[in-house]
This record gives C-alpha cells, sequence and structure tokens, in this order.
C-alpha cells in the first residue's frame, strides 16, 4: 500500500483540497480527507495520467520501426513525460508494411500489459492508423506514393486487426469512404477525416453517418474552397460549428497558437476538444536545424521547437510531449486546470471508453496520475500505482 498526500486533487469539473490518496494493488483504494493542519509533507497537484490518442513515436524512434523493442522505447519515453496511455500512430505506407506493424503489435501488446502493471511503460491502448486513405491534395509530411482509395486488401486489413486498431484517419472525399467508414462504425473504431479535401456537404453526410472525429484540426483539414465556381466550406468549419463531433488539437503553439486556439474554444466546447501530441522520432531529442530526420521516407528537420520539410513548407509532425502542452494550455492560453485535465485525460478516456478504469482519480480506478508542484512541473509520475523511475 502506498499513501501520497497532496493539496489539490484536480479531475474533469472538481478540485479537492488536502486528500490523501491511498493506493494498493494498482488500483486507488481510497481518497481520505485529511486536515490542513495535519497534512505534513504534500505534492500541490495530483492529477491523472495524460492520454495520448495521437503519437508516431519520440526519443529517435518511430511506431513504424515496426518492432517490439521499439514500441517498449516509445513507450518507456511517453511515461516519464506523464503520458500513462496512448495509442500507436502508423503513416501512410505500403498496406503489407502497415500490417507488418500491427502483427509485431497484437504480439507486442501482452508484454506491454505485463510492464505497465510493474511502472516501467505507458499502456499502449492499440494502433491509430493515419493513412493510407488520404487526399494528395492536403497531404501533410505523407507520402503521396502510397495514397491509396479504400480497396479489398484495405478492409480485409481492418476486420483482421479490429481488434488492435482503434482509429483511422481518411478522407471522407474519396469514392470509397463510405463503405470505408461503415466498416469502421461495425468494427467499433473510432473513423477520422484527416488530411482531407471533403467538402461541406459530403462531411455533414459523413456526420449523420457517424463520422465523429476530426484529426489535428488546422493541419491539412479542408478548409473554404471553390468547386466549379461555387463555395463551400470545408471539414475544419463544419466540425467547429457541429457539437459531438470532437476535434484533435496540436497544443505545441505552432500548429495551434493562442490565436487559433482562442477561434477554436470561442465555436467549441471543451466536452469535443481533445489534445494530442503527434510527435515524431525526434521528439525529445536536441534541436539541430542541420540534421536531417526522417519521417517514414521523407527528410525532415527540427527547428523553432517544431518539425518540417527541409523546405519549410509543410510542418510535419510536433516534437513536444502532452505534458508541455498541459503547461502551455494553462501557463499561456489561460485554460481552467480543470479544463486541461478534462482535455489531455478525461475526453480521450470516454472516447476510448475505458472511462470506468482511467482519466479520473476516483476510487476504483488505476493508479496512473502525476504529481506536480504549484508550477506545473513534475514530481513524481505513478503508473499502475508504481512510481516510475525519472
Amino acid at each position: 500500500m502506498k499513501v501520497y498526500s497532496v493539496s489539490h486533487i484536480v479531475n474533469v469539473n472538481s478540485i479537492i483540497d488536502n486528500r490523501r490518496i491511498v493506493i494498493k494493488d494498482n488500483i486507488i483504494d481510497r481518497i481520505d480527507k485529511i486536515s490542513a493542519e495535519k497534512k505534513g509533507d504534500t505534492y500541490y497537484y495530483a492529477v491523472p495520467g495524460f492520454i495520448d490518442m495521437h503519437t508516431h513515436g519520440g526519443a529517435g524512434i518511430d511506431i513504424m520501426d515496426g518492432s517490439g523493442k521499439a514500441f517498449s522505447r516509445i513507450a518507456e519515453y511517453n511515461l516519464k513525460n506523464g503520458t500513462t496511455s496512448f495509442l500507436g500512430s502508423t503513416i501512410t505506407a505500403p498496406i503489407k508494411e502497415i500490417e507488418s506493424v500491427l502483427k509485431t503489435g497484437r504480439k507486442y501488446l501482452q508484454i506491454n500489459k505485463e510492464k505497465s502493471l510493474k511502472g516501467k511503460e505507458s499502456s499502449l491502448l492499440g494502433f491509430h492508423l493515419e493513412g493510407p486513405w488520404i487526399s494528395r491534395k492536403n497531404l501533410g509530411a505523407q507520402n503521396r506514393s502510397y495514397v491509396i482509395e479504400a480497396d479489398h486488401d484495405s478492409l480485409s486489413l481492418i476486420k483482421n486487426y479490429s481488434d488492435i486498431i482503434k482509429m483511422v484517419t481518411f478522407s471522407y472525399h474519396n469514392k470509397k469512404a463510405g463503405e470505408l467508414l461503415q466498416v469502421l462504425l461495425k468494427e467499433k473504431i473510432i473513423p477520422a477525416c484527416g488530411h482531407d479535401e471533403t467538402l461541406d456537404t459530403d462531411i455533414v453526410e459523413g456526420f449523420k453517418e457517424g463520422l465523429n472525429h476530426i484529426t489535428h484540426i488546422y493541419s491539412n483539414t479542408s478548409s473554404f474552397q471553390r468547386r466549379n465556381g461555387f463555395k463551400h466550406l470545408g471539414t475544419l468549419e463544419m466540425a467547429l460549428m457541429t457539437p459531438g463531433v470532437s476535434i484533435e488539437v496540436i497544443a505545441d503553439n505552432r500548429h495551434i497558437t493562442g490565436y487559433f486556439w482562442n477561434f477554436i474554444i470561442h465555436n467549441k466546447s471543451f466536452d469535443d476538444i481533445i489534445i494530442v501530441s503527434d510527435s515524431i522520432k525526434a521528439a525529445g531529442l536536441p534541436e539541430d536545424k542541420n540534421k536531417l530526420y526522417h519521417l517514414g521516407e521523407l527528410d525532415i528537420i527540427i527547428d523553432k521547437g517544431v518539425a518540417w520539410l527541409p523546405d519549410k513548407s509543410v510542418f510535419a509532425g510536433s516534437v513536444t510531449n502532452m505534458h508541455k502542452m498541459f503547461r502551455i494550455l494553462i501557463k499561456k492560453w489561460h485554460v481552467d486546470i480543470r479544463d486541461a485535465v478534462k482535455i489531455t485525460s478525461f475526453n480521450q478516456a470516454e472516447k476510448l471508453h475505458i472511462s470506468d478504469k482511467t482519466g479520473s482519480i476516483e476510487q476504483g480506478k488505476i493508479a496512473d496520475l502525476i504529481l506536480m508542484d504549484r508550477t506545473l512541473n513534475i514530481k513524481k509520475i505513478i503508473k499502475s500505482g508504481i512510481e516510475v523511475a525519472l
């Protein structure tokens, strides 16, 4: 049994003061009230561990490396930065290559489960496929050679690995997008529109059919355009004005600046916002604009706190972890800490249907939490009730 005294436990709708968190067998056994004069040594904040639904890697490793060792290194990197659960994101690549990653991933999940229970790795919850069923127009830092429409092999891949695929990003403008959407819904996989060129009339139909998530909004999301001379809104505008459609936000103050953030929350409820890192393998490594890294087969550079293609025409994912984004939300964008918790852990747990186990600090839930000082620096990370070596 382990006991932690905290001044403030922060959950999605509450801050409760002067509590003692009692952990037993990986679970929060109880939360006791303690008097202010008897609380002794305490941590200032306890917040739920972060849940990242969109990360490609970190510490020099990419999910597409496709080995158990690679998955383990990424899980370790995430955990030491406060991300206690995550989805591993693939990129646009040949179907056979994606299948190889998933095949290894399926075997690795049991190993990860055992390591996460010992506080050694962040929990790998499954995989997010970012393409290859996307738009060449809003390609971003993806390889156009591998962009396809959903075909027999694509749908077979999704069906065969539906137990570990939790989310799929695709462009709803494709001719086969409707068929792909129905397969995702049937397999209970989150359908996410992104890297797309979808018109307002089409995406509205998608929303009605069950498409309910937008991949990293303002990053290769279709927007205002003319088609055959007539004006249309895109996925971006339609998502912002449609309650119940969740949007990913890369809160690194680069992909989304404070002005963008203010516009988002002017139009969107915190219920529908999910912070993601979209971190790549260069996350956690020293910044050097003269050094080439790789995203799939593409060269990228890191400069001014963000990844770019070498000509700086396009961002290529972030190098910022969830904890840094949590601090940006509160320190730079003045988000209430309860809302920051909501959009970095609780909403993710709800979206992934695991909020009965994680996403908040409550009796009976997995003891995944972060202890911070009053300036939001991490003092301790608790994974499955075990203190993580930082």
